[in-house]
């Protein structure tokens, strides 16, 4: 082989190997007993600071600075905004390789419904079956994975739900477009997916349903499409499935999950179009 061809070639594997570092797709070996770091449960808390971290006597040093600044993915721990937040979303930014930015949120918005925390770095939506439903769909339109897209929660944090109303949650999603802008500009990203829970919580309901197939602009230069959840497909689909097979029923429920399916694959492929020769 050449010199340049090697080249190329390195070049390739490391940067593949950087979107694996990216995405955390090594397994950790730990020893026997010891607790996956995913499954820890760490939480910051408003009454510390950074400043304050280490001993007293690295801190009490004279001309050293110990103050150790939260990472740049981490930058929803430290947001202030939202006086009513309960915390930040864990691994609340994933990013890919291609410029499309999925805003969705995994956070409980249903009154009495017991709070969903995500724990794994690796997890993008709150079952397999949702990312494997939705991967389809991005591979049938786009053809390539899902996990080429950046994902990010919207909002980045936890509320109680049981103590929020709809502008309550629609001024937490203005204030976290601060979140998603900075996104924007220092990952050059150049079209959104905004999916389900996510876009109810930034328009409202009734402006959401509105809004819902329609590709407008996050910001000027930066289309948006807006899209029924994957969640929403496999609600389809379970219809479908407990329905007896000769019944009134299954009809309606089979014909109801191709127009969901259908409907969503139409408008990815208009958005698609829109921006295929961006990315």
């Amino acid at each position: 082989m050449t010199k340049p061809g090697i080249f190329a070639e390195l070049k390739g594997i490391l940067q593949d190997f950087k979107f694996l570092v990216q995405n955390g797709e090594f397994p950790i070996l730990r020893r026997q007993g010891e607790k996956d770091p995913g499954d820890l449960d760490l939480e910051w808390k408003d009454s510390w600071s950074w400043s304050s971290i280490g001993s007293k006597k690295e801190t009490s040093m004279p001309g050293i600075q110990m103050r150790i600044p939260p990472k740049k993915e981490d930058r929803n721990f430290s947001c202030k905004l939202c006086s009513d937040r309960l915390s930040a979303v864990r691994h609340f930014i994933i990013r890919g390789r291609k410029k499309i930015l999925v805003l969705h949120y995994t956070g409980e918005t249903i009154s009495g419904k017991e709070s969903y925390v995500k724990t794994s770095p690796l997890k993008i939506f709150r079952t397999n079956e949702a990312e494997d439903v939705f991967d389809r769909m991005i591979q049938k339109v786009f053809g390539f994975t899902m996990k080429e897209f950046y994902f990010q929660e919207f909002p980045g944090c936890l509320f109680s739900q049981d103590r929020s109303n709809e502008e309550d949650w629609k001024r937490r999603a203005q204030n976290c477009k601060v979140q998603v802008q900075e996104t924007i500009q220092e990952e050059g990203i150049l079209g959104i997916i905004l999916l389900g829970a996510a876009a109810t919580l930034y328009f409202g309901k009734e402006e959401a349903l509105k809004q819902m197939g329609k590709t407008l602009e996050f910001q000027p230069g930066i289309p948006m499409v807006v899209l029924r959840s994957p969640e929403a497909i496999l609600a389809a689909e379970q219809k479908r499935k407990s329905s007896k097979s000769d019944s009134s029923e299954f009809q309606e429920a089979k014909k109801k999950e191709i127009e969901v399916k259908e409907s969503i694959l139409s408008q990815l492929g208009i958005f698609h179009q829109e921006i295929k020769e961006k990315i």
